[in-house]
């Protein structure tokens, strides 16, 4: 069954995503050892993140998933 274009866009959406983590982890290595614990903090406070959006696909229900998701408090700035 062919994908409609919404699917195919938020698959693009994806691909943005990892380009950007690529970017990320070839930064890393010019950063301090404080710079790299707050970005590795900023990171683990994002939301919503991957895992969020994992759940919000696999769920059947994923309405309740995304609003929870949407829901989150967003990371604090640095």
């Amino acid at each position: 069954m062919p994908l409609s274009g919404e699917a195919i866009r938020l698959m693009n959406y994806i691909d943005d995503v990892a380009v950007t983590l690529r970017r990320v982890l070839a930064t890393i290595p010019s950063l301090t050892a404080e710079e790299r614990a707050r970005v590795a903090e900023h990171l683990l406070h994002a939301s919503p993140n991957a895992d969020d959006v994992a759940k919000a696909l696999a769920a059947k229900s994923s309405a309740e998933e995304i609003a929870k998701a949407l829901a989150a408090k967003p990371a604090p700035i640095a």
